[in-house]
């Protein structure tokens, strides 16, 4: 995390630097101008205008490195070559002024005076301007102090050494203001990324927390929804099995009143009904115990035909007059692997639902058919190969 705040706070750096350029360029050009119309009319040395010529061929380079950094002609370019390309212009630059005033004043005191305030000055501005970046600041005033203050140095002369030990202690004194800036930049850069860094660190954190309240929220659900289907499962057990036992009381009756020898006819066909409707009865207690997982499911080869003509029997007592049941099968429907218990009462529960979706009445119709599962054609938890599909149908509605 080090490393890449670093690096945005040396990013920061040079575009702050390059964002001072125009002033810059601009400052440069004009006292550039200042100094060649001034000096060159006073002193008549057509060198003046020559080092003015000179001023403007760098700015213009200047320029061009500026507008290709401000519009990112080679944004994979590393910071690092654009910091580079900083300093060196800024130390031509700087080398210019420093060589071109040392090498065209002349031994006079106005002239030189002159030339130390404006060389004074321009150093005074780079601290507003460059010393985001302190290389690039160093690298422009002391070549453009150095050959001016070695001038009054050799010169020898008191007044002129006294004008050089200033230029030295102002340029020394302008040095030590861009270092604390630019530490105070870094500083203030530094606190700016990573607050912001932390900033995005802690909308993440915010919105992973968010996430994992949703999943543990429906966790939570899911929970209760299991506990509620528990408690169902345990009171429908309880019930089904106490009701079981009254059934196999009934049951074992009537199958022992079947088996008695003075017997009314009539009464015999009235104790086979009993003995039907008892069995039926116990057919839905295994189902409710099985809901309750008090019984396991039983799977096995079934012909499901049998199985939907046992529920049409169970439905034509229910459906009433308005309803219409048809019955429809392949004729070569084949065995299917399933608890014929668990499939009749589906095929139940979805009739009744049709039922009741149409209390004006309608039609229902109950079809089986072989199908083949091929891929792509399947639901993507169904292996391929051949079903037997029950489907019910009405005029609202459709299931399989």
């Amino acid at each position: 995390m080090g490393i890449n705040i670093n690096n945005e706070i040396y990013a920061a750096q040079i575009g702050a630097v390059y964002q001072q350029t125009p002033m810059v360029l601009i400052v440069n050009v004009v006292n550039a101008a200042l100094v060649a119309l001034i000096l060159g009319s006073y002193a008549k040395h057509p060198g003046w205008w020559i080092f003015f010529g000179l001023v403007l061929t760098m700015t213009g380079m200047r320029a061009i490195v500026w507008r290709v950094h401000l519009h990112r002609k080679k944004p994979n370019r590393p910071t690092a070559i654009w910091a580079q390309l900083a300093t060196l212009g800024s130390g031509l630059s700087g080398l210019l002024w420093g060589v071109g005033t040392a090498s065209l004043v002349s031994d006079n005191l106005v002239e030189e005076t002159f030339l130390a305030f404006v060389i004074g000055g321009i150093c005074a501005g780079a601290v507003f301007s460059l010393s985001y970046h302190l290389p690039t600041f160093i690298a422009y005033v002391v070549p453009a102090v150095l050959p001016l203050s070695g001038h009054f140095f050799l010169d020898g002369r008191l007044v002129y050494s006294g004008m050089g030990g200033m230029l030295v202690v102002f340029v020394a004194a302008m040095t030590f203001a861009a270092y604390n800036f630019s530490h105070a930049f870094v500083n203030g850069a530094r606190l700016n990324v990573d607050l912001t860094k932390r900033t995005k660190e802690l909308v993440e954190t915010n919105a992973q927390l968010a996430a994992e309240m949703e999943q543990r929220k429906a966790a939570e659900d899911r929970l209760r929804q299991a506990q509620k289907m528990e408690a169902l499962g345990q009171l429908t057990g309880g019930i089904a099995h106490d009701f079981n036992n009254l059934l196999t009381a009934v049951i074992g009756n009537l199958e022992m009143a079947q088996t008695s020898t003075v017997i009314d006819p009539r009464m015999a066909g009235l104790l086979h009904a009993a003995l039907s409707a008892a069995e039926r009865g116990a057919t839905l207690i295994r189902d409710l115990l099985t809901f309750a997982h008090r019984q396991s499911l039983h799977p096995r080869e079934v012909d499901v035909s049998v199985v939907v003509d046992d529920a049409e029997k169970i439905l034509k007592q229910t459906m009433g007059p308005d309803i219409s049941l048809f019955i429809e099968a392949d004729p070569g429907l084949q065995p299917a692997w399933v608890d014929p218990n668990q499939l009749q009462l589906a095929i139940l529960n979805l009739v009744l639902n049709a039922r009741d979706a149409m209390p004006s009445g309608g039609r229902v119709q109950v079809s089986s058919e072989n199908r083949q599962a091929a891929p792509g054609t399947a639901p993507p938890e169904l292996p391929p190969g051949e079903y037997v599909v029950v489907s019910v149908s009405d005029t609202g509605m459709g299931n399989e």
